[in-house]
């Protein structure tokens, strides 16, 4: 009854139902639109499910088991008992939370054989998407005259409006997201789990095999995976945290198969894909692979080095610094990757050639060049104003947010210095158990000496930058002694900073009198700093940016829509913005370089052929290495009595389709997404279908680790197995 409602298609929608269907299997698509646009194209590629079967507003379907994890990945519901399957690296958070170098789950794993033996994890959510519906003449409503900030406003009152509405007559929560560069808008309507536990993970020596050598390559090994279950309240509804709270009972869940997959084999990435930048003009692509990655990396060049040997030195720091240290490391590498692949495939070459087109096109086109002449120039333009305020932007939020915990953290109470002197103390007084547990929260994951080094070397390459917005003064005072001898920046810099700070001194607060540690703190040179600079960088950096990137926000919505209408023939699919989309294609490896084939499975061989003894890297668990020389792989070797460990497929994908299930012909789970190639990662702004692919662990490795090396096989007792198609 609901359907037409939620189907309701826009005139802007009706444009991309009556396109031709290309031969591609690139794009991240609304699953609602699935099969008017995609369905058919999708059983040639072998799928033998429908598209009401991946989504429907009035019955049961796939993505009833799909959750965006702690609203950055996504996970997936396995059993009618609420069990969810993610990525290891994307629990890797709340595996850390919970370990100690007494209790090490990062090092030892963690299975819990009981319900009562699950741990919590307050924050942790799992957000289920319930229907999702076409917007676009709500939302744009009053907007087509107005530009920049004033129209901002206006789109916000619109989905502001909007949402309330849909609140008074129904019982969810609400998103709405622009699609197509603020084009189209579509709501989502969903519902948030806050009560997640965790049930099982294994030791990083399987879970984060590889580390940091292995991210974005293959071949690869990793059983990067986790297990963890939603609990509702007693009507099966989102509630906090409470011993009272149900294991969860789904609309849906994905049955898993067990049959293996091999070349040509359908798939089907369903998930939240983060973000993706595919119509930028080709001079904002060569801006980020030539100026904005190269700085960003060589930032995190320095700071993942220092890291590395602290944590490599000390067990303490390793837990500590295990969850940091992988983010940071993830997106330097993808960086780097994505530098590399954008010039290896002339992407930016490309992009002229089709702008070329498209001026070709417009030029040719009365109508059209009264509406859009001028606008990819307009648009290359204020791509350009932005360069200076984006790369000064990209110096601090690289040291003082990213880079110096300490510093970061000092932002916390710049507020409080904020207020009159009238209400401050009594503001403190009011929040001081919630700003006592932040401090403590931030303490249980800082090192005083590692974090101290990184302000050192940070600041350093930040105040001799070469740049046209300079650092803020505050800083640059500093130039001088960052720029002497190590000894001579400890004394002058590192000691008046950080040795006697009292940012980072939680017991100081509780012991000391209120007013005489507010007062203390607001002459800390350490904060004074921090305060300085983050004031500086709002004014001088991130006002005029935002002001520019309005501009061109505006630009690049025009631009869009001159494409479409340039090019009515071509299908485009909008760029990824964290919301619930299909992305499919085959199983299939590739050829990275001449006389080179990747494979398109890898084995356990492989695992044993990399283990090197004591690296924490490429070690492995001794139970592990047991039940390999007996090929104790239980039903879940192949045909030929191997143990598959991974696969590569043509899925386009991106950040947030971590913990994604990869689907097979008939909608069954057949392994997990967790990576994508290097030569691939340029996929975010260039996509190229003879390098991109995505990597999943093998479904049926993760189920031999729970049940065999685990010894947790009960869990599988809740799981729908199939064995054949």
């Amino acid at each position: 009854m609901l359907i037409k409602c939620f189907l309701r298609i826009t005139l802007f929608t009706w444009f991309f139902l009556h396109v031709s269907i290309a031969k591609a299997v690139e794009g991240m698509w609304l699953p609602m639109l699935l099969s008017q646009l995609n369905e058919s194209e999708m059983k040639s590629l072998g799928m033998r499910i429908s598209a009401q079967d991946i989504y429907s507003v009035n019955q049961a379907s796939l993505k009833d088991a799909i959750v965006q994890f702690g609203g950055g990945c996504t996970g997936e519901i396995i059993s009618p008992k609420g069990l969810l399957l993610t990525n290891h690296h994307c629990g890797y958070g709340q595996i850390q939370y919970h370990s100690s170098v007494e209790r090490d789950l990062l090092k030892n794993g963690f299975w819990a054989m009981s319900l009562d033996q699950e741990l919590k994890n307050p924050g942790l959510t799992a957000m289920f998407v319930r229907y999702m519906e076409d917007v676009t003449n709500d939302v744009l409503k009053g907007t087509h005259e107005l530009k920049g900030a004033e129209r901002q406003r206006k789109l916000q009152e619109n989905i502001q409006s909007l949402i309330r509405r849909k609140k008074a007559q129904e019982g969810y929560d609400y998103i709405v997201r622009p699609f197509y560069h603020g084009n189209q808008y579509i709501l989502f309507a969903t519902e948030t789990f806050k009560d997640v536990r965790l049930v099982g993970a294994p030791p990083s020596a399987i879970g984060k095999y590889g580390a940091d050598t292995d991210n974005w390559v293959w071949p690869r090994h990793t059983g990067d995976f986790a297990l963890f279950r939603v609990y509702a309240g007693p009507d099966n509804k989102p509630a906090e945290i409470s011993d009272n709270n149900k294991p969860f009972v789904p609309r849906n869940f994905l049955k898993i198969y067990m049959g293996g997959v091999k070349p040509g084999d359908f798939t089907m990435v369903f998930g939240f894909p983060g973000r993706t930048n595919q119509y930028l003009p080709s001079n904002e692509v060569h801006n980020m692979v030539n100026v904005y990655n190269p700085v960003k990396i060589q930032i995190r060049d320095t700071l993942l080095s220092l890291l590395d040997r602290r944590m490599r030195t000390s067990d303490e720091v390793r837990i500590k610094y295990a969850a940091k240290y992988a983010r940071i490391a993830n997106a330097w590498k993808k960086w780097i990757g994505e530098t590399e692949g954008v010039r290896e495939t002339k992407g930016v070459e490309r992009k002229q050639r089709f702008e070329a087109e498209f001026e070709q096109k417009i030029a040719q086109n009365p109508k059209l060049s009264s509406a859009y002449s001028g606008t990819l120039t307009a648009l290359k333009k204020a791509y350009n104003d932005l360069v200076p305020y984006q790369l000064a932007r990209d110096y601090y939020i690289e040291t003082a947010i990213q880079g110096v915990e300490l510093m970061n953290f000092a932002r916390n109470f710049i507020s409080i210095y904020q207020l009159p002197d009238s209400t401050r103390m009594k503001h403190l007084l009011e929040n001081r158990e919630k700003l006592l547990t932040s401090i403590e929260e931030f303490l249980k994951d800082y090192d005083r000496d590692a974090d101290g080094e990184a302000f050192e070397h940070l600041m350093y390459m930040y105040v001799n930058a070469d740049l046209k917005i300079s650092p803020a003064p505050a800083l640059m005072r500093y130039k001088k002694a960052l720029n002497r001898d190590r000894s001579q920046v400890r004394r002058t810099v590192y000691d008046r900073s950080y040795l006697h700070t009292i940012l980072a001194d939680a017991q100081g607060y509780k012991d000391r009198q209120w007013a005489a540690a507010l007062k203390k703190l607001e002459k800390d040179p350490l904060y004074r700093l921090s305060a300085d600079m983050y004031s500086y960088f709002l004014s001088n950096i991130n006002k005029p940016y935002d002001s520019l990137s309005l501009i061109a926000r505006d630009l690049q919505a025009d631009y869009m829509k001159a494409l479409m209408e340039a090019f009515p023939e071509r299908r485009f699919y909008p760029d990824a913005n964290g919301t619930l989309r299909v992305s499919y294609g085959q199983v299939e490896g590739m050829m990275p370089r001449d006389g080179i084939w990747y494979h398109h499975q890898t084995y356990a061989e492989g695992v044993k052929q990399k283990y090197k003894p004591g690296d924490y890297e490429f070690d492995l668990p001794k139970r592990y290495l047991e039940l390999y020389e007996a090929r104790n792989f239980g039903r879940y070797a192949d045909a030929n009595g191997r143990l598959p460990v991974c696969f590569i497929a043509s899925n386009h994908t991106t950040g947030g389709n971590s913990g994604s299930p990869a689907l097979n012909a008939d909608g069954y789970l057949i392994g997990l997404n967790f990576d994508r190639l290097w030569e691939g990662t340029m996929s975010d702004i260039n996509y190229d279908i003879t390098r991109c692919r995505n990597i999943m662990v093998d479904v049926r490795y993760i189920l031999w680790v729970v049940d065999v090396y685990a010894g947790a096989g009960y869990l599988l007792d809740e799981m729908e197995l199939v064995f054949s198609n």
